[in-house]
């Protein structure tokens, strides 16, 4: 591990039900080394550290969450795994394009300014 005396900076708290479908989500990914190995080890390493590192807490109320810590570079894996697992059948629009509109007319203003 990269930083072995610090606590990850990124800090997420999720209910059993959503640690339990990312978990399972990790496990699917897994299994797309066929497709990308790299992705797949990513998703190995993502779901043992969770397994290992995340902490259940039960407040005063009884109700159970997980905290689950990231480093940043670890947050954007999982971000990855996330938007790459879940992608849409069908993408009817191009947002790429839109994006670099967007980023014109920002730009355009900013040196109007």
């Amino acid at each position: 591990m990269p930083y072995p005396t610090r606590t990850p900076s990124v800090k997420l708290n999720v209910d059993i039900e959503v640690f339990n479908n990312l978990i399972e989500r990790l496990t699917i990914n897994e299994l797309m080394k066929e497709y990308n190995e790299d992705f797949a080890l990513s998703a190995t390493k993502l779901k043992e550290k969770l397994l290992t590192y995340s902490v259940p807490r039960t407040d005063d109320n009884g109700e159970t969450t997980i905290d689950i810590r990231f480093y940043p570079n670890e947050a954007s894996n999982i971000i990855a795994q996330l938007v790459v697992s879940d992608t849409p059948e069908k993408v009817e629009t191009d947002y790429y394009s839109v994006l670099l509109k967007v980023r014109e007319e920002r730009t355009k203003q900013r040196n109007q300014n």
